[in-house]
């Protein structure tokens, strides 16, 4: 394969599908580069706490490292105090202070008619008043940068997290090794580093990284088969991207542009001298980007705040919007006193205190069910490939197809401007079934982690209601359905929970009582096994004991604690351990805070975060951290009958 490929072999998805598994798979060793670290820094608590979660599991396999040049480029921040440069923080000010620069420019030649072309209603005084104004009232949102991130708590979970897997290298040896090699294979243009000719200092930097990691996968051969190295350096000394890749068009599979995203291989040389070395030909490379892209792809839930963050970064192109049919368009305002903006029915405020004898048990009881017809027009209005979307075609010339289409793609790069696209056909008029079909993918789109569904579900109650009647029920029936139902229309044997929130508030609500009374008919007829059922409004406590642990030092100004009891409306869920049960499931946590308990009972009984409370007994001081003892396993699938 020295001579590269021109043409991917691969569509995208296979491609995500892989590095998925190659990234999960035991028998993987990964290594993570210094700017992953620095990317940290730029994420907010609940992104980086999901990239901890999935690096310590595999930490915990003995299988994620980094190298030891690594921790010392990120320890030469730390000596100079210089952690605050990986931040935004750091250039909070950088926008005002060009700003002011442009005030003073034009401050010298902004005159009235300057002012009077621009179409400026005002004299240069106002105009020179205003434009400092305008750069004042930044402050107010910039403000936030200071708050958001802070290197010394970062650092501290970094520290924490990712210490253990600092690899302890011969690092004097490499430099020695690099400094021999590293000449000649500038000169020859071999990689990687020789990008870095250029460089100052630190140029054979990347060369000692890859020795280093050369290295240690030979002392680990034997344990392992594959290599995935995790970098956000793209260089073309790294890896390069194939002029075409592999994609399914109109149901044959064809090679297409490599674009959004653009899929990267390692270079061929680096495979080959890997192999030569270590005597394994499996290496990858791959930015932290599209890592996350594949593992939303097979694990949505475990990076859904990590997607979300990274996809601020990702701007859609205009060659996107035309797959769409249009620029995207954002979804238009609307009238606070006209559309209202909705709450979820009894939303049961998570609270963490002492046991409160008054709190209201869930029961386990459905409320009265409608009239058989009051969910049959949705029911008989939705055609037989609605509830087969497997079935329903997609590819007809009108608008609403043509996102239904965009939304099947699993791309994110095509699926956020579609769901932009929507506010052009908000009131036009299509079959039941194709907006039944449309609410399925919304919420497909949004478990899949594609930014603007998520947001779309965020908003629904608002949402909803820029749609007419009746499409905006068959909308919703369709997102509802999506849950419980896959592509042929057989019950999930485990719903797709990632964002029911919004939309079992919303079908709770009087103005729904045909939606509700639609899905509650289907699952009925299914025979769905449920301990929270759409329409549901019980309030389920969850009561968390736990024991002190002595002689530890706090961590972020909480306690370490050892998890003694969890139950749920009485029911106890934190059971003795099967042989072989993942303790870690549905996420990978090594510890548990309380908002992660209720997540975790959320995801596996298939509960909206708003019908749980929480309470902690005894209340402990700061954000304490639970641990599962070694024997236990947080099991909430035990309420439910010959769970």
């Amino acid at each position: 394969m020295l001579l590269g490929l021109n043409l991917l072999k691969q569509t995208k998805d296979d491609f995500l599908n892989d590095l998925s598994a190659v990234a999960s798979a035991q028998s993987t060793l990964i290594f993570i580069d210094t700017n992953i670290l620095a990317y940290l820094f730029k994420l907010h608590d609940a992104a980086r706490r999901e990239f901890f979660d999935w690096a310590v599991k595999a930490i915990g396999e003995g299988r994620l490292f980094l190298p030891a040049w690594c921790a010392g480029e990120y320890l030469a921040r730390v000596r100079e105090n210089q952690l605050h440069t990986y931040t935004p923080k750091s250039k909070d000010d950088q926008p005002r202070k060009q700003l002011e620069a442009m005030l003073e420019t034009a401050s010298l030649f902004v005159d009235e008619a300057v002012l009077a072309a621009s179409n400026f209603d005002g004299s240069r005084a106002d105009y020179l008043t205003g434009f400092q104004e305008a750069i004042d009232g930044l402050k107010q949102y910039t403000r936030a940068f200071r708050h958001q991130f802070d290197p010394d708590k970062i650092h501290a979970e970094i520290e924490e997290h990712l210490g253990p897997a600092v690899l302890e290298s011969p690092i004097a040896q490499l430099c020695d090794r690099a400094a021999k090699e590293g000449p000649s294979r500038i000169e020859h243009r071999l990689p990687p580093g020789f990008r870095d000719d250029a460089k100052p200092e630190n140029r054979l930097g990347d060369l000692i990284i890859w020795l280093e990691i050369l290295r240690y996968s030979e002392i680990r051969s034997e344990d392992f088969s594959h290599v995935l190295v995790l970098t956000n350096d793209e260089k073309s000394d790294w890896v390069y991207a194939p002029a075409r890749r592999l994609e399914v068009v109109r149901g044959s599979v064809r090679p297409v542009p490599n674009k959004d995203p653009v899929l990267k291989i390692i270079d061929p040389r680096l495979v080959s001298e890997f192999k030569q070395e270590v005597g394994l030909e499996h290496i990858a490379i791959c930015t932290l980007s599209i890592l996350v892209q594949s593992l939303s792809k097979t694990d949505a839930a475990t990076v859904a705040q990590l997607a979300a963050a990274i996809q601020i970064d990702l701007v859609a192109t205009d060659e996107v919007a035309a797959e769409v049919g249009a620029a995207p368009v954002e979804i238009p305002s609307f009238d606070p006193e006209v559309v209202e903006a909705g709450a979820p029915v009894n939303p049961g405020v998570v609270q963490e205190g002492s046991v409160q004898p008054e709190a209201i048990p869930h029961v386990l009881v459905a409320p009265p069910a409608p009239a058989a017809d009051i969910g049959e027009a949705i029911a008989t209005a939705i055609q037989m490939d609605g509830y087969r979307d497997a079935d329903y075609q997609s590819d007809g010339p009108d608008d609403l197809n043509t996102i239904i289409s965009s939304l099947k793609s699993h791309n994110w790069y095509i699926q956020n401007p579609a769901i932009l696209k929507l506010s052009t056909i908000l009131h036009d008029e299509f079959p039941a079934t194709s907006w039944f079909v449309l609410g399925r993918n919304i919420y497909q789109a949004a478990c899949g982690n594609a930014q603007k569904a998520m947001e779309f579900m965020g908003s629904l109650d608002t949402r909803m209601n820029f749609f007419l009647e009746p499409s905006r029920k068959y909308v919703l029936a369709g997102i509802v359905y999506e849950i419980y139902f896959d592509s042929h229309g057989a019950l999930r044997e485990t719903p797709k929970a990632e964002m029911i929130a919004k939309p079992l508030a919303l079908i709770a609500k009087p103005e729904y009582e045909d939606v509700r009374a639609f899905i509650r008919s289907k699952l009925d007829a299914a025979g769905a096994n449920l301990f929270f059922f759409p329409g549901d409004h019980g309030n389920c406590q969850v009561i968390v004991q736990s024991e002190l642990v002595d002689d530890v030092t706090p961590v972020d100004e909480g306690e370490k604690r050892v998890l003694t009891s969890i139950t749920l409306d009485g029911r106890e869920i934190l059971t003795p351990a099967a042989p072989g049960i993942n303790r870690w499931h549905p996420r990978y946590r090594v510890s548990y805070r309380g908002r992660d308990i209720i997540d975790d009972i959320a995801i596996s009984l298939s509960i909206p975060r708003w019908a749980l409370t929480l309470v902690l007994d005894p209340q402990p001081e700061g954000d304490a951290r639970f641990f599962i003892p070694e024997d236990r396993q947080l099991n909430p699938t035990v309420v439910l009958d010959g769970g």
